[in-house]
């Protein structure tokens, strides 16, 4: 079960619904519920709290990054580790037939490898 939220929704109301879901990013879904990208407890920090906008007011299209990088239900654990460090992402959306079926974190790949994928895609990811 993935939680998402749409573009138009309030960067308040995103922040709660991660906050409950103790989540650090969530995919962003346009009117027609396409997932068209990602939005981080970073990006909501960073770009719009540390600009003193009005949290009520400001809407996640406006904050998001719409560069949406996703994976396939086919993938395999190390195309999902490059693809992740190639684009510096830790979570990586997968989806099918357009729509979010789950993510895989980089600790989904630790798991997974025994941390051999999730530390390269960690290094690339955490370089400048």
């Amino acid at each position: 079960n993935v939680i998402t939220c749409n573009e138009n929704d309030s960067i308040s109301s995103c922040a709660k619904n991660m906050a409950e879901m103790n989540a650090g990013s969530m995919p962003v879904l346009d009117e027609n519920g396409v997932p068209v990208g990602m939005i981080t407890d970073r990006d909501i920090t960073i770009r719009a709290v540390a600009n003193n906008v009005n949290a009520s007011e400001a809407r996640v299209r406006e904050y998001e990054t719409r560069n949406l990088i996703s994976a396939g239900p086919e993938m395999s654990v190390e195309e999902a580790s490059d693809l992740m460090a190639q684009n510096q992402i830790r979570r990586l959306p997968v989806l099918e037939g357009g729509n979010i079926i789950g993510i895989v974190a980089l600790g989904d790949l630790a798991i997974a490898t025994g941390e051999q994928l999730a530390g390269h895609a960690l290094h690339e990811v955490s370089r400048h």
